[in-house]
Parts: C-alpha cells; sequence; structure tokens
C-alpha cells in the first residue's frame, strides 16, 4: 500500500511484512497524535509481521510521550526501536517501548530526570515525582538495570544534566547487549565523534544527527541491510541476557501512574489495583456523606433541644420572678392580715398592747388557731371619753364598772360588817 499520504510512515507496507515508521523531532501533543495514528493503523489496518520505529528526537513532553510509550509497548505485534541519530530526554522512553532496542553505531542515547518550570505548587512537584517514578520503572524493568544504576544514570555527574551515552557506553553501562549495535562505516563514526566533541546542546545534536542520518542510509545498504532477513531477529532474539516477559514489562500509562501516586500507591500496580482504590475511596465517600448528612440531622436536633431548653429558662426564670412577686404580695398581704386581727383584739380590749408581738408569732405558726382563741375572749366594755369627762355619770359609770366581786363583798359587809360584827337584821 502506498503511503504517501501519511507522515511517519516510511515505503510500502504491506501484511505480514516488516513496516517501518519513524518518529523524529520534538515530543508535543500534535507529533504524538499524529504518530499514535498512523501506528494504530499499521497495527489493525495493515497489520504487518512486525512494526520498525526509527527515533530521532530530543524529546519534550512526558505528559504526551507517555501515551506514544503506551501506543508502541502496548503493541499486538512484534515491534523493535532504533535510535537512528538521537534518542534524548522522553526520546529515550520511546526507544525503551519496543520488544527491542537497538541503536546505530554511530547514534546518540540521553537519559535524564524529567523536570517542569519551577512552581512551589505542591501539585506540580507530585506530578514530577511521579514522572521519575515512572520512567525509572521503565528503565529498570526494560534494560534490566537495578534502582541505583538507573537513579545514577538519570542524575547524572556533578554539574551535568543527565548521562550522555554513544553505543559502546550503552553497551558498557548494560543497557544493550553489543549485538544490538547496527554498524555503519568508520569514516561515518568518526565524523560523527569529532562534531560531537564538546557539543550537548540537545537541538544541536538533533539538528546535526538528521544530516548524519541521510549519509547513513546509503552506508549502511551493504554492512547492514534492515530487510526480510531480520525478520528472524525480531522473532527469535529477546535481547538475550536481558529477555523480559512481555506480560511483565507491560507498563502501566502514565496516566494510570499520575493518578495512582496521587492515591498513595507504590510504583508497583496494576489498573485494577487503581480502580479497587477508586471504588474503595467511593465507598468512603458515600459513607462520609452519610455520616456527614447524620451529623447535620443530630446538630439541628442538637441545635432545636437547645433552644427549647433556652426557652424553658426563659420561662422558668419568667414563672420564677412572678412566683417570687406573688409570694412577697402574699406574704405583705398576711402579715398585714395578722396585724389587723391582733389590732383589733386590742382595740376591743381582749389583749393588752404588750402582748402583741406573742400574739403576732402565734398568728404566723397558726392563724387559725390564733384567731380562734381572739374571737373566744370577749370584749370589755368601755367608756367612752364624753361619759367620763360628764360628772352626772361618774358614779352610775362607777356602779356600772364593780364587779361582781366588788358588789358581792358589799352586801356581806352589810351583813356582817367589816369587822365580822354581825348585825341585827330588823
Amino acid at each position: 500500500m502506498d503511503t504517501n499520504e501519511f507522515k511517519n510512515i516510511v515505503g510500502e507496507v504491506r501484511p505480514n511484512e516488516i513496516a517501518t515508521i519513524r518518529f523524529f523531532g520534538k515530543v508535543t501533543e500534535e507529533s504524538t497524535a499524529i504518530f499514535n495514528s498512523e501506528f494504530d493503523f499499521l497495527e489493525n489496518v495493515i497489520r504487518p509481521s512486525a512494526i520498525r520505529v526509527l527515533i530521532n528526537s530530543e524529546g519534550g513532553s512526558v505528559l504526551y510521550g507517555m501515551s506514544t510509550y503506551s501506543t508502541i509497548q502496548n503493541s499486538k505485534i512484534k515491534t523493535e526501536c532504533i535510535i537512528e541519530g538521537m534518542a534524548a530526554s522522553m526520546g529515550s522512553v520511546l526507544w525503551a517501548a519496543g520488544n527491542r532496542s537497538l541503536m546505530r553505531d554511530y547514534s546518540i542515547l540521553m537519559i535524564h530526570n524529567p523536570f517542569l518550570p519551577e512552581s512551589e505548587d505542591k501539585e506540580c512537584s507530585d506530578m514530577v515525582k511521579a514522572f521519575v517514578g515512572q520512567i525509572e520503572t521503565i528503565y529498570r524493568k526494560r534494560f534490566g538495570l537495578t534502582k541505583e544504576q538507573v537513579k545514577a544514570i538519570m542524575d547524572g555527574k556533578a554539574g551535568r544534566d543527565g548521562t550522555f551515552f554513544d553505543a559502546k557506553t550503552a553497551v558498557s553501562a548494560g543497557i544493550i547487549p553489543a549485538e544490538n549495535i547496527l554498524k555503519t562505516t568508520k569514516q561515518l563514526c568518526e565524523k560523527v565523534k569529532n562534531a560531537m566533541n564538546g557539543i550537548e546542546d540537545i537541538d544541536k545534536i538533533q539538528n546535526m544527527m538528521e544530516t548524519f542520518n541521510l549519509e547513513a542510509v546509503d552506508a549502511v545498504e551493504d554492512e547492514n541491510k534492515l530487510n526480510e532477513e531480520e525478520k528472524t531477529t525480531l522473532e527469535q532474539k529477546e535481547n538475550n541476557e536481558h529477555k523480559i516477559n512481555m506480560a511483565e514489562e507491560r507498563t502501566i500509562p502514565f496516566e494510570y501512574a499520575a493518578v495512582a501516586a496521587s492515591l498513595g500507591m507504590k510504583e508497583t500496580f496494576e489498573p485494577k489495583d487503581v480502580m479497587a482504590r477508586i471504588s474503595e475511596l467511593i465507598s468512603v465517600e458515600a459513607r462520609l456523606t452519610e455520616t456527614q448528612r447524620n451529623l447535620s440531622d443530630a446538630n439541628t436536633v442538637i441545635a432545636g433541644r437547645d433552644a427549647t431548653i433556652q426557652n424553658l429558662q426563659k420561662d422558668l426564670e419568667s414563672v420564677t420572678s412572678k412566683l417570687t412577686v406573688f409570694e412577697q404580695k402574699e406574704l405583705e398581704e398576711r402579715n398585714s392580715k395578722i396585724n389587723k386581727l391582733v389590732d383589733d383584739a386590742i382595740e376591743a380590749g381582749k389583749i393588752g398592747k404588750e402582748t402583741k408581738p406573742q400574739w403576732v408569732s402565734m398568728a404566723e405558726a397558726n392563724f387559725t388557731l390564733a384567731e380562734s382563741t381572739l374571737s373566744s375572749i370577749p370584749a370589755r366594755e368601755q367608756i367612752t371619753q364624753e361619759i367620763a369627762n360628764d360628772p352626772k355619770n361618774i358614779q352610775a359609770a362607777t356602779e356600772t364598772i364593780k364587779t361582781v366581786e366588788e358588789k358581792m363583798s358589799e352586801k356581806v359587809n352589810a351583813v356582817v360588817g367589816e369587822k365580822f360584827e354581825f348585825k341585827r337584821l330588823e
């Protein structure tokens, strides 16, 4: 099938034959979207026997690059990734996505830590940590390196950003076996080596490699043609001592890794683990919502009870105040009633004025008894001031107020005498 309409697919492609696709340039949203679409076309429409990915990239976006990494790494068709010029930064991660990773003998590999523009935002910091953890896992599993080795490579030597490798040093570092080096010519290798001397600017290296790639096309035709003869290499060789079970090597896409990191999960997890964690959190959230609702209802009830208690307290205070007034008034009325009872008895001559305190105390203790007792005492006859001042009535008054004893005494005296000298009765 003619592929002129495609940007990245190289030459004609046929079912059950090796197909070639390029990823050249910066890793961006646009470049990854186009590559992913064309790779998907090869895998699901053409269905070749294998897909060969040629890489010359200075790197770029980790976020978008991980989508391309997942596209290559999860392919159902055998894949091999070849560094045609340079695979730097995120480009090196794409290179690690294939079943096999190969380098031209003049090519450059650069591995370093991902970074974001400087920010104090904790979310950005967490995202960088998630990137680092994901990429460390990719390098470690793909190349059979230890965690410490990968960290040392990504950190680089003091004062440098990561680590640069040519084909030989990549073999020495244990990244790839020697048989994964695709030879060109000594002249081209020397030319690249001389041109690279002292250059560490990624963009300059990438542009320079594009020129060398054109020279390499003719130079490798006799020594190292990547044609149908290498089909057995793809099918039989799986990086020799670096054989890795593809089921284990399947790396979780970055989107899952970022989510997993935000969920506090460790670096070893499966999508099902993430989904289980999310389901658990959803369940917890539902229970939390229900608990908050119940708490809100309880607070409402408590608030209602508090309001009721406050109202009752106000009512109690009001009643207490009214009762105090009533009791005070009742006490005043009772005292007034007692004083009137005693004063009336004094005025009636039933009791002496000097005995008032005793009668008041009795009335306070038992009003009914005091009242009935005073009622039983007869009132003394009193002479009005007019009668007392009238001389004519003095004798009458004197006679009137004589007691029975005095009258009896007079009658006795009249009979027996004052000295008991009995008189004759005439």
